[in-house]
């Protein structure tokens, strides 16, 4: 049946893929593999290409780096089209991206486009903050305490404002502001309380001591930082 598939492919250890991502990816005619550098390589296409059929057709497809929806839009548009027209076709057309599509995905912009176009189908995937937790018996909440997730693209003070005012936090996107972040968790004593990984479940992944000289220079952009109040390394 000719759809579109949304696939999660998780933080970079192929081991944590579903089965029925697995299972898609092995029935798949087209996969379109996003590139967020013109001349960078695919992680997605790293963990998943032990699973994909030898026919398969492989689709690289850049999309900028960018915060403003406006100035992607144009890209997202040319390439919706490109997967309805394959779609149209009777092809089954599949995307990867790291982590789940649903959280801070470029997926969901070309979801926007094709959900009531074509027949969609989304798969989740493992986010990095889940299998870190997980990986390194590291629980990210209990009881009533509720879970903040926050993406790092703003302000240094916006940053810490929802560190101070929450006691479970798990901080994406900190690659920018890594510095500033590093910084003010040691100026509130947090850093016995903040795990630092970068790469989970790859081949050069890294877990950091509260006591490493930290430089974003040095940092992945695949790092997370999970805060628990509650839990002291």
């Amino acid at each position: 049946m000719s759809e579109f598939i949304g696939i999660g492919v998780g933080p970079g250890d192929p081991e944590l893929l579903t089965l029925k991502a697995v299972k898609a990816l092995q029935q798949l005619d087209i996969l379109i593999v996003p590139y967020g550098r013109l001349k960078g390589e695919s992680e997605a296409l790293k963990i998943v290409e032990g699973y994909l059929k030898k026919d398969i057709h492989i689709l690289p497809k850049h999309f900028p780096m960018v915060q403003d929806e406006a100035e992607l839009s144009p890209a997202i548009e040319t390439i919706s089209l490109e997967i309805k027209g394959y779609i149209e076709q009777g092809h089954r057309v599949g995307f990867i991206t790291i982590g789940d599509p649903m959280l801070y995905s470029t997926y969901i912009y070309l979801l926007k486009y094709l959900l009531y176009q074509v027949p969609v189908k989304t798969l989740p995937g493992i986010a990095s903050y889940s299998a870190i937790a997980s990986g390194l018996n590291r629980p990210l909440a209990e009881g009533n305490t509720p879970l903040f997730i926050y993406p790092c693209n703003g302000k240094i003070e916006a940053i810490e404002k929802v560190v101070l005012d929450h006691d479970s936090i798990v901080l994406m996107k900190v690659y920018k502001q890594f510095d500033a972040i590093i910084k003010m968790l040691r100026t509130h004593d947090l850093m016995p309380f903040s795990l630092i990984v970068s790469n989970y479940g790859k081949e050069n992944q890294v877990i950091y001591h509260p006591d490493d000289l930290f430089t974003h220079e040095k940092i992945s952009y695949f790092t997370t930082i999970i805060i628990n109040k509650g839990w002291q390394l």
